[in-house]
């Protein structure tokens, strides 16, 4: 299990699955928000105080996507579906864990500004 915060420690994450990699993304928002995402199933993460009065939500371009952020510290939590939040493929960043638990999972750079592969 990977347990994750944002620096106030208002919003919190526990990651029930074994991610094979983190994606650091070069697409116009990944690479603003600074974000290392690990992915699973929705029923895989375990979200805590995480609701509407705590986080603000982003959507842009195709709004597929909803990117949430903690309204407190501003550390960026997630992304969700935005047809079906809290079901299906989740992504959540990695740079909300301990430094030893970032520093033991393989980073993959992804080309989500072009290409979308992986660049490694």
């Amino acid at each position: 299990m990977i347990k994750g915060t944002c620096h106030c420690g208002q919003i919190s994450y526990e990651f029930n699955d074994t991610p094979p990699y983190a994606n650091r993304c070069n697409c116009s928002i990944c690479r603003r928000l600074g974000t290392l995402w690990i992915y699973s199933d929705a029923s895989n993460i375990k979200l805590e105080g995480l609701d509407d009065s705590t986080s603000i939500s982003y959507s842009h371009g195709d709004r597929e996507l909803d990117f949430r952020t903690c309204n407190r510290c501003g550390t960026t939590i997630l992304w969700q579906q935005l047809a079906t939040p809290g079901e299906g493929r989740m992504a959540v960043n990695l740079n909300m864990a301990d430094l030893d638990v970032i520093n033991s999972i393989r980073i993959r750079h992804f080309d989500g500004a072009d290409t979308w592969t992986h660049l490694d």
